[in-house]
């Protein structure tokens, strides 16, 4: 029985927010009836059942990769993952790196979380896909609709599951601000994903995406201690990813401050044209305490050209390749906007090629593995 009643449960109530700085706008939401159809395919059974596509272009064969794409840069089931000093490590000690994208908010554009979606990402040679849910936005989330966005992001889990990559579950925090703001929320959800796929080596948690406005790391810090024992309760050795101040780009209160969990790792947030090279020393003083960084989100902004600041994102993810920092990008949709990996007038839900990317998105593709 799903935890979210959508009669007596306080998930019901919704708090929208304004945010401040850089925000991610959601489209309108899909039409009512792609949305009941989309739920129709929902499958709430065992974390290795193969689940059903969400959507299907039928101009693209669901099944086509790209001629020219690398192979897999993970081949086979994905094993338990855990943190090790800086580290993601294999249940064999092997240092895991994780490479991928992220999907924009589920409500918006559930289409690309689809099987033939992931199977060309994997074809370039990602090993990972974030599910992001938002969490509490005034154009709607997990708050205004509690049953919509858990049934897509189970939806979203078992595609990535079936496809044999890692997923990243992200309670997307932004125009809140503070995560107490839907703290309630947050246990609420993680307490029933986990419950699901707490035994599946597969499941990442991220609890809460980018903090901001004058939210502190104290802020931060005790809500993280309400919601990660919750995921536990389920998940005891499952990585958990938390999110710091300024929309995840400060990082240096972390290392004043750890959690005292095991199997964390901190997000660090980063858009060209948006920020300068600071990071590289916010890496090195995480690197020198012992802090381990994933890159849970990252994207092209605009230069001071107004194009999109390809150079820079390029020294960046060179950095990441460098220090083996797992990453992912921001973001597998068409939306109109200067972040999204698919061009506005591609209607392909799969299959994508170099002309069907934009700019950013040849530059995430190329660099997956």
């Amino acid at each position: 029985m799903l935890l979210f009643d959508l009669e007596t449960d306080p998930l019901r109530r919704a708090h929208a927010g304004t945010g401040k700085g850089r925000e991610k706008v959601p489209r309108k939401a899909l039409p009512a009836i792609l949305i009941a159809a989309l739920l129709l395919t929902a499958l709430f059974g065992a974390c290795a059942a193969r689940p059903v596509s969400p959507t299907a272009d039928p101009t693209t064969d669901p099944s086509a990769a790209p001629t020219d794409s690398p192979a897999p840069a993970s081949p086979g089931a994905p094993r338990p993952l855990h943190v090790d000093g800086t580290a993601l490590r294999d249940d064999a000690g092997n240092t895991v790196r994780l490479t991928g994208m992220s999907s924009h908010g589920l409500l918006w554009y559930p289409e690309y979380a689809n099987s033939s979606a992931l199977r060309t990402l994997k074809s370039y040679g990602a090993n990972a896909f974030r599910v992001a849910v938002y969490a509490d936005d005034s154009g709607g989330g997990c708050v205004q609709r509690p049953e919509d966005s858990l049934k897509l992001a189970c939806l979203a889990i078992e595609n990535v599951i079936a496809e044999d990559m890692y997923v990243i579950v992200d309670w997307h925090v932004l125009s809140e601000k503070n995560p107490w703001n839907s703290q309630w929320a947050a246990v609420i959800f993680f307490r029933e994903i986990s419950s699901r796929y707490g035994d599946c080596p597969n499941v990442i948690y991220e609890i809460c995406n980018e903090p901001n406005g004058d939210t502190t790391w104290d802020d931060i810090y005790s809500y993280a201690e309400s919601v990660i024992p919750v995921i536990r309760e389920n998940a005891p050795d499952s990585v958990i990813i938390v999110g710091t101040p300024q929309y995840s780009y400060k990082t240096e209160d972390v290392i004043a401050k750890p959690l005292p969990y095991d199997n964390l790792m901190y997000a660090f947030h980063f858009y060209s044209g948006l920020h300068d090279e600071h990071y590289k020393d916010l890496f090195d003083s995480c690197e020198k305490s012992g802090v381990p960084v994933f890159v849970s989100e990252w994207g092209v902004g605009e230069n001071s050209a107004g194009r999109p600041a390809i150079y820079q994102a390029q020294q960046f993810v060179q950095e990441l390749d460098r220090r083996g920092i797992s990453w992912a990008a921001w973001s597998l949709s068409n939306k109109d906007e200067i972040y999204s990996a698919i061009k506005p007038d591609c209607t392909k839900l799969g299959g994508w090629t170099e002309d069907d990317l934009t700019e950013p998105g040849r530059l995430f593709f190329s660099s997956f593995g």
